[in-house]
């Protein structure tokens, strides 16, 4: 069955995310996990008590516990108002002690996870060398797919999915994946290639043609699109998509990028991130499908 993982700080962030990700396991027929993760506090006690290290880690493991249940109540009245009896996703709960990105990262590691669902804070910046952000240092190793909701966005079907598209290595896998979940929303999907300066005459018009040919022939859904935009770059392409209401989540993949670039902004989907006001689909450099059989992915990289 295929797993949403969801990770939670009970921030507003995180629980507009929490929301969204329930509505698609409701669309898609998916499961979910409910991580949090937390460090153990020092509580008020009364004077002259004291509370070994395995007390504090016991009450903070109860407390995080306790508040994932209710966060799975909620959830699950809300699957059940959405769905009936036909269909309850079910809900796991995750509480884990440590570094929220290492404790996430090692989940993934062990556990058949297809995406990671999180929340953006308004305000936060993503790019730049600032350390501590969880959803970077997840973009930068991740190995599924990320998928990021800011933190106003409603839990609604998206009624068209976007794919910015370089026709490289790995773009038709991603096509593939988003156009199994556009087929659960019953969603458009419309993919998108913004033009640079070198691309012109017959060598990119037979490169272009090539990849749709591809597509055409490698996935079966009639709802799928294609336009050429011609920006200076892909963020402003991506803004026009926004104004113009033709997307309502965008999927783009992240390249890595050296820490001396990222420092001066060279990553793009960083950028984005800080700036976006629609969900964000953020897959992996070397981002692969799984085998036929398997809904989703393997969350391993390709050759």
């Amino acid at each position: 069955m295929r797993t949403l993982l969801v990770a939670t700080d009970f921030s507003p962030a995180a629980d507009a995310a929490a929301k969204y990700a329930l509505q698609m396991a409701c669309h898609c027929k998916l499961n979910l996990i409910l991580v949090h993760v937390y460090s153990p506090v020092v509580p008020m006690i009364a004077e002259g008590t004291v509370l070994d290290q395995g007390q504090l880690y016991d009450l903070a493991d109860k407390s995080s516990l306790d508040r994932l249940t209710a966060l799975s109540n909620e959830l699950s009245l809300a699957a059940s108002r959405f769905l009936g009896p036909d269909f309850q996703p079910d809900i796991r709960l995750s509480p884990m002690i440590g570094i929220p990105s290492a404790a996430i990262k090692s989940l993934l590691e062990n556990s058949t996870v297809d995406i990671v669902v999180m929340g953006i804070k308004p305000g936060e910046r993503f790019s730049g060398i600032l350390p501590g952000s969880t959803i970077r240092s997840l973009v930068r190793s991740s190995k599924v797919p990320i998928l990021l909701i800011p933190q106003t966005f409603p839990a609604l079907r998206p009624r068209q999915i976007a794919f910015a598209s370089n026709f490289t290595d790995g773009d038709a896998q991603v096509i593939t994946v988003l156009a199994r979940i556009a087929r659960d929303f019953g969603s458009g999907l419309l993919i998108f290639h913004n033009l640079r300066a070198s691309e012109k005459g017959r060598g990119f018009m037979a490169r272009e043609k090539q990849f749709l040919d591809n597509i055409a022939s490698s996935v079966d859904y009639p709802k799928i699109f294609y336009q050429r935009r011609y920006k200076h770059t892909l963020t402003e392409a991506v803004a026009v998509l926004e104004r113009n209401n033709d997307m309502d989540l965008l999927a783009i993949k992240h390249h890595a990028h050296h820490p001396i670039g990222e420092f001066f902004g060279a990553d793009r989907v960083l950028r984005m991130i800080s700036g976006t006001r629609i969900p964000l689909f953020v897959f992996p450099y070397g981002f692969a499908t799984s085998a036929p059989d398997m809904p989703f992915t393997t969350g391993q990289h390709a050759d």
